[in-house]
């Protein structure tokens, strides 16, 4: 007997599941709800027929579609289900919470594909991580792009050979398809970028060994010496990850688990890292091997060997063998659990204390609860040059700096603080729209009036009714809807809190028209260089990045740049030398 939630067409799929291996898909109106893999489809869905607990079973009876995709092997399975969860984020599956900051390294889907790093994974291309630390990740990338130099800049390419190449193609990092005919080499690079970022390191030592052998057989010694040394540096990077392993501990508590990660160097702990997420509806088990399969499936990690507290169904993903940590690693283990219980407790005594502030902010503007996740914007310019916005996001109180944007006003002409409030307000709720990111519970607009009934009417546009106010700097007034003030004790807390939203906003926007503005000036300085025109000016910034550093440089450093001589150098170390 099924639940009487499970609707008859799921029903009709789960019973007639083929006894393979593959992933399967809940689905509500066309979307995806839940992604799982199974070695046997069949065995695994049955479990769904009789839930355990009540999220499992609000997922099924949730489900009106059931997708079903055979694949040849469990690792295909596991790649599969990886991927299209990153693609999909379905709402059962496992989630980090805002304070856990992971990487991606994304390849666009262009026709010179180009490679950045992102914090979460981008639609349209492929993305390749996680990645833990952002600094191993930049190493990772900049050696990666020396073996396969792809590009990483923002130019809208094919350009018919209209730009001049960059400092990145004279340090070898890229092949310059916004000058150059490459396509067909490029394409190449790309492919063996890819793979090589996956983890195939044999095909790519393979590859650059074939390339040193061919150049030295056509007498091109230089360029057989380049190989020679592209591939020293592959076995340099890595034996770095020979005797490494990584040992895993999990803790759950409700709907939330900690999952933590012990680096091993020769069985001693190298690092720490724990990661925050719910709980997967197939239990702590179930969350670790999500876990695991959406960690390791896309990179090699640079490990010989993944260890976990208890027997899991998979046995290896992307090469690298999965075994239960044996007696050897038991303290580490129980220090490991130790770790996530205290994280997982302390966590849910964090999000359980509610802010008095905010609790008050509710009372005072009689909203419909407790306003955890706040908006502040604010605008700002210079006579009507340089306008930018700027969006702060505070959650229960404090600063969430990861979510923070800023935007240049595209459709304003000269000064209008009104028009470019009701810009900045519907894009950033037009793309919260698209793609389904959580809407705040109040939204903080610095200004008066005027900005306040520019942001509503960007609202109403979208047809979205949230909480909006703004805070007036003359007397500290609160603007409601409908020219209603509050006038708050300047110690009340509420106001503080809106202070500190308000005051964010100011300072991230002004930041950010500062950097434009000066970025401005530096290039208006180098163009009064005689000698010095945009050609030379772009070289220059891109080589050394600031006038600061230029001055530091030598005649001689300068003179060595493409297109410089020592005459120029001369000149350009005279003028600066006079600019403070």
């Amino acid at each position: 007997m099924y639940p009487s939630q499970v609707k008859s067409e799921v029903f009709e799929r789960i019973l007639n599941a083929p006894e393979e291996s593959g992933v399967y898909i809940f689905k509500s109106e066309g979307k995806p709800i839940y992604i799982g893999k199974a070695k046997n489809l069949r065995n695994r869905l049955k479990y769904y027929l009789s839930p355990e607990n009540e999220r499992v079973l609000r997922m099924v009876s949730e489900a009106d579609e059931l997708e079903i995709i055979t694949t040849n092997s469990e690792k295909n399975a596991i790649f599969l289900e990886a991927n299209l969860i990153r693609k999909y984020q379905p709402k059962y599956n496992i989630k980090l919470k805002e304070e856990n900051p992971f990487y991606y390294i994304y390849i666009t889907e262009e026709e010179y594909p180009r490679v950045v790093i992102t914090r979460k994974p981008l639609e349209g291309g492929q993305n390749f991580g996680p990645y833990i630390n952002r600094s191993q990740v930049r190493f990772f990338l900049k050696f990666a792009r020396k073996l396969f130099p792809i590009r990483n800049c923002s130019l809208k390419l094919p350009s018919k050979g209209k730009h001049n190449v960059c400092i990145e193609y004279h340090i070898g990092r890229c092949i310059a398809p916004c000058k150059f005919e490459v396509k067909r080499e490029y394409s190449e690079l790309v492919e063996r970028f890819k793979r090589f970022i996956s983890g195939d390191v044999g095909d790519t030592a393979n590859y650059i060994y074939q390339k040193m052998v061919e150049a030295a057989k056509n007498l091109n010694f230089e360029s057989a010496i380049v190989w020679r040394d592209r591939l020293r540096s592959l076995n340099d990077f890595l034996a770095r990850g020979s005797g490494n392993k990584d040992l895993w501990a999990i803790y759950s508590l409700g709907n939330t688990s900690c999952v933590v990660l012990y680096t091993l160097e020769n069985d001693l702990i190298k690092g720490t890292y724990r990661f925050l997420t719910n709980t997967s509806i197939e239990g702590e088990r179930g969350t670790l091997e999500e876990f695991l399969t959406i960690y390791y499936s896309n990179n090699q990690k640079g490990v010989e060997e993944i260890l976990v507290p208890f027997e899991l169904e998979i046995l290896e993903i992307n090469g690298i063998p999965i075994r239960v940590a044996d007696e050897r690693y038991q303290d580490i283990l129980k220090s490991a659990e130790n770790y996530a219980r205290l994280e997982v407790e302390s966590y849910i005594q964090r999000s359980e204390r509610i802010n008095p502030a905010l609790e008050s902010l509710k009372k005072i503007l009689n909203l419909p609860k407790v306003p955890s996740r706040i908006e502040g914007f604010d605008v700002s310019h210079l006579f009507g040059e340089h306008k930018v916005a700027s969006l702060v996001v505070f959650k229960d109180g404090k600063p969430l700096k990861s979510e923070y944007r800023r935007y240049r006003i595209k459709t304003v002409e000269g000064i209008d603080d009104f028009a470019s409030m009701y810009e900045v307000v519907f894009r950033r709720y037009r793309r919260v729209l698209e793609e389904g990111k959580p809407l705040p519970d109040l939204i903080l607009i610095d200004g008066g009036i005027g900005q306040l009934n520019s942001a509503l009417k960007a609202l109403k546009e979208l047809g979205l009714e949230i909480p909006i106010i703004a805070l007036a700097k003359r007397f500290e007034t609160i603007i409601l809807p409908g020219n209603r003030v509050v006038q708050l004790p300047l110690n009340e807390p509420a106001l503080k809190i809106l202070q500190n939203i308000r005051d964010e906003a100011h300072r991230f926007a002004l930041r950010y028209h500062t950097t434009l503005r000066s970025k401005e000036i530096k290039k208006s300085i180098l163009d009064l260089i005689p000698g010095v025109g945009e050609k030379r000016r772009n070289v220059l910034l891109a080589y050394f990045g600031s006038i600061d550093k230029i001055k530091e440089a030598s005649v001689e450093e300068i003179a060595k740049l493409p297109g410089f001589n020592r005459k120029i150098a001369k000149r350009i170390k005279e003028f600066l030398g006079g600019v403070k």
